[in-house]
This record gives structure tokens, C-alpha cells and sequence, in this order.
């Protein structure tokens, strides 16, 4: 074969079989011709302007700069019939008459980003199994966590009362024997003691919430009429800090299913804080209302209100604000993670809405149906 048929050739496979993109375009930057692989891939490009093939993010593509440079390499992104864009580097050479524009892959650059895929691919795998591992080993020490806390709290308990009855039975019944130092020193037993004792109840409840414990006992309830038990039993305490509870209730609202047990708890601590953070001579609302399928029950105080950085951590176990009781009231700051999680348990809903200076409402939802 001569050397002008190898030429020949190869020009021909070059032009229609090898990878490149072959365009024939006039001084007006118009496509005269294209190879197959251009036509493959990007359709019928023939007749049309160059700029409609260039998909040009950065709005910098100028054939008038190109005609002035045609030597410069050009770094192209090329419409293609898939959607997705491909880039090029085009070269570009004046014939005079046409300008003829071939683009090629950078096959260096491709290997190099290949590796660099399957590197950050392997990575994010290692990271992913390592993660799995962490997880793991973090759920087995929350088991161990609830573990511990249950039995820890389960075996105080019994003690924590024992000593709780003992002093309240010496207070009552020994009072007037006593003197004033040492009624005081009962006191603050009995006083220690019960707060001891709600802290372990807190604790077994949150130790058996989180290992996935939460067993609900639903029942058709009357929700005004719990509602109602528990704002007479707030009020006596209520009174000592000269602090009225108002009750306001619809008329037609229909049982719920609930679990009468938990959901007293949740009441109990919503009123109970509104009273320890309210100051005397307040109001503390309490309402519930149908809302759709649903009954929403709102607590309302006139207390100092809750900063806006501190209401996302209500909601988390031993979670405290920088509010201030106004009796000195402790907290075990378990309340409202409990009720949080009973409150999920009946699919419902629980939040707060407070301003600075004006109080602080708790909502509850609950499902009717």
C-alpha cells in the first residue's frame, strides 16, 4: 500500500470512526459539515451555529474572539442528545475559506479523575462500615446505660421511701414534741426525700422509654375529665404560691384513645411547671379544644418566659433553662422528655410557644380517633 493511501486512510478513520468530534464550519461560525461520532452524538448539528452545540455556562464562548485566536486551545462543553454535557478541548484551524474545529478527550485527565472517583469511593465506604461500627458499639452503651439506670433507680426507690414515709409519719405525728430546729431538719428530709423519689421515677421511665419499653394501654378516654383531675389537684399547690388555675373546655369534645396512666403524667408535669414557674398573684390557663380529628390541649403561664435559644433543648433528657423557679422548686429535668416521648407514642404532637416577658404556652395534640 502506498503511503498515500495509508494517509488517506487514516485520515478517513480518524474523520469518521475515532473519538473526536470533526466540524467544518464558515466564517460566520455556521456548521458545513460533521463527522459521525459529532453526529452521534450531539444529532443533526449541520447548518446550524456553533453556539447552539456549546453549552456555555460562564457566557464566555465568542466566535469573534475564536476567529481572532484560532491557535488557542478551547475547553468546550458539547450539547449532546443524552443530556448531559460533554467536554471537549477543541483546537481550531483557519483554511481560509472555512475554519476547521476538531475536539478530542483528555484521556490523562479522565484516568486521573476514574482514580480519583474509585479512591473517594473506597473512602466514603471505610467511612460508612467504620460509622456502622461506631453505631453500633453506641447502642450497645445505651443499653448499658438503661440498663444501669433502671436498676440503679429500682433499687434506691424502695430505700428513697422508706425514709420519705419515716419522716413524714415523725413530722406528723411527733410534730409538737419537737423543736423548731428539728421540725425544720424533717422537713427538709421529707422535702429531699420526695424529690429523690420523683428523680428514680423519672429515671425507670426514661431508662424504659429509650430501650424501646413504651407500653401503652389505650383505652376510650374522657379527656375534659382528666384534664379537670388535674387541674383541681395543681391547684392546692397552686394556692400556696397565691396562683389561680383556670379550666376552659368544649363542650362536644369526643373521647380519645389514650392511655390514661401516661397521659396524667404528661398533664401533671405541664401544669406542675406552669405553677413552678409562675410568680404569685398569676394565672395559669388551661385549655383543650377539637381541632379536626384531633384535640389540642394548651397550658398557659404568665412566668418570665423561655429564651429562644433555650427552647430546642426543652424537649431533651436533664435538659435545664437559665429560668428560674419562682418557690425554689427543684427539677430532675426529665419531665418533658418523658412527656415528649408518651406524647409521640399516642402519634400526637408537643411544643411550645414563649416570649420573653410574656409567659410561656405548652401544646399538646391527640389523636380522636
Amino acid at each position: 500500500m502506498e503511503e498515500n493511501d495509508i494517509r488517506s486512510a487514516a485520515a478517513g478513520y480518524l474523520l469518521e470512526e475515532a473519538s473526536l468530534l470533526f466540524l467544518v464550519l464558515d466564517r460566520e461560525g455556521r456548521i458545513i459539515d460533521a463527522n459521525r461520532y459529532c453526529r452521534g452524538m450531539a444529532g443533526d448539528v449541520v447548518g446550524k451555529p456553533l453556539a447552539d452545540l456549546i453549552l456555555d455556562f460562564t457566557g464566555s464562548f465568542s466566535f469573534s474572539a475564536l476567529r481572532r485566536n484560532p491557535q488557542d486551545v478551547r475547553l468546550l462543553n458539547i450539547r449532546t442528545l443524552s443530556g448531559l454535557p460533554q467536554t471537549f478541548y477543541f483546537h481550531f484551524i483557519d483554511l481560509g475559506a472555512h475554519i476547521l474545529a476538531f475536539g478530542e478527550i483528555n484521556s490523562l485527565e479522565i484516568e486521573t479523575l476514574r482514580k480519583n472517583l474509585v479512591s473517594a469511593n473506597n473512602e466514603l465506604s471505610n467511612l460508612g462500615r467504620e460509622l456502622q461500627k461506631k453505631n453500633a458499639e453506641l447502642v450497645k452503651l445505651n443499653d448499658l446505660k438503661n440498663q444501669f439506670l433502671g436498676m440503679a433507680a429500682h433499687d434506691l426507690r424502695n430505700p428513697i421511701g422508706v425514709i420519705l414515709s419515716y419522716s413524714d409519719f415523725i413530722l406528723e405525728e411527733a410534730g409538737e414534741a419537737l423543736g423548731e430546729e428539728h421540725r425544720q431538719f424533717l422537713a427538709t428530709i421529707c422535702k429531699s426525700s420526695d424529690f429523690m423519689l420523683k428523680m428514680l421515677n423519672d429515671l425507670l421511665d426514661i431508662a424504659k422509654i429509650e430501650s424501646g419499653r413504651l407500653d401503652l394501654e389505650l383505652e376510650s378516654a374522657d379527656l375534659t375529665a382528666l384534664i379537670e383531675q388535674n387541674v383541681v389537684l395543681n391547684r392546692v399547690l397552686a394556692a400556696k404560691k397565691a396562683i389561680h388555675i383556670a379550666f376552659h373546655h368544649d363542650a362536644d369534645l369526643p373521647p380519645a384513645p389514650v392511655d390514661r396512666g401516661k397521659i396524667d403524667q404528661v398533664l401533671n408535669n405541664l401544669i406542675s411547671n406552669a405553677v413552678k414557674f409562675s410568680p404569685a398573684g398569676t394565672i395559669v390557663t388551661v385549655r383543650v379544644f377539637r381541632s379536626g380529628d384531633e384535640a389540642t390541649v394548651s397550658v398557659k403561664d404568665e412566668g418570665p418566659g423561655i429564651p429562644d435559644a433555650e427552647r430546642q433543648k426543652l424537649f431533651q433528657p436533664f435538659s435545664r433553662t437559665s429560668v428560674q423557679s419562682t418557690g425554689g422548686e427543684k427539677s430532675t429535668g426529665l419531665g418533658l422528655a418523658i412527656a415528649k416521648k408518651i406524647i409521640l407514642g399516642h402519634r400526637g404532637k408537643i411544643w411550645v410557644e414563649s416570649k420573653i416577658g410574656g409567659g410561656s404556652t405548652f401544646y399538646v395534640t391527640l389523636p380522636l380517633t
